[in-house]
């Protein structure tokens, strides 16, 4: 298995990245995978779902441009891959209401407590997320670190409540993934007896 390589989002060259449109056929959904790497997740998604559009967000250039050359080797031309950082740079990429699904895989190495402030899903994404999101749409997070698996539920479930409906129960982690897909560190841990946290959440109708 590759050894993930992460990056610093605060870097100075990646808080004015230039943005290239991804210029979508309108009429299909649209589902974003933030923090995408190869984007295996997507491209399986895209293998057993063909009528939406698949759109991995990734800060590291040289897995966005892999991901994207493999897409096109399978035929996948409804699967891309952008190189961009999803603290800035997502409502630029998406117009508002126009995202069906956001999945958060394994989001970060973040896992220590003295960490915490430096994670990615707290409530300044969530409050991204939120005007991006189809009046249905819908917040999906893996990770195999317990403490990470709270940070996100607290956010989604105490400071959204007006937000967000838990599709299992509220404060409950789903027992199994909602799709197919998976993850290369989805795959890993499933090999190796990892526990995996899931979480899945539905916006609600304003």
């Amino acid at each position: 298995m590759r050894i993930r390589q992460h990056v610093n989002p605060l870097r100075a060259d990646f808080l004015q990245i230039k943005i290239e449109p991804l210029n979508l056929a309108p009429g299909k959904p649209v589902e974003v995978e933030l923090g995408s790497a190869e984007a295996y997740f997507l491209m399986e998604r895209a293998e057993s779902d063909p009528t939406r559009h698949y759109v991995g967000v990734e800060i590291r250039r040289e897995l966005v441009a892999e991901a994207n050359a493999l897409c096109v080797s399978k035929g996948l031309d409804h699967v891309r891959s952008v190189f961009a950082n999803i603290s800035l740079d997502l409502p630029r990429l998406f117009a508002p209401g126009s995202v069906s699904r956001f999945f958060i895989n394994f989001p970060d190495p973040w896992w220590k407590q003295r960490q915490r402030k430096r994670r990615v899903v707290g409530e300044d994404l969530i409050d991204q997320l939120l005007p991006l999101l189809t009046p249905d749409g819908e917040v999906h997070v893996a990770t195999d670190i317990f403490d990470i698996a709270l940070d996100a539920m607290a956010v989604l479930e105490r400071e959204n409540p007006r937000h967000f409906r838990n599709l299992r129960q509220p404060w409950s982690f789903a027992p199994t993934s909602f799709f197919a897909a998976r993850s290369r560190r989805e795959r890993h841990c499933e090999e190796e007896g990892i526990r995996i946290w899931r979480l899945a959440y539905q916006r609600r109708s304003l």
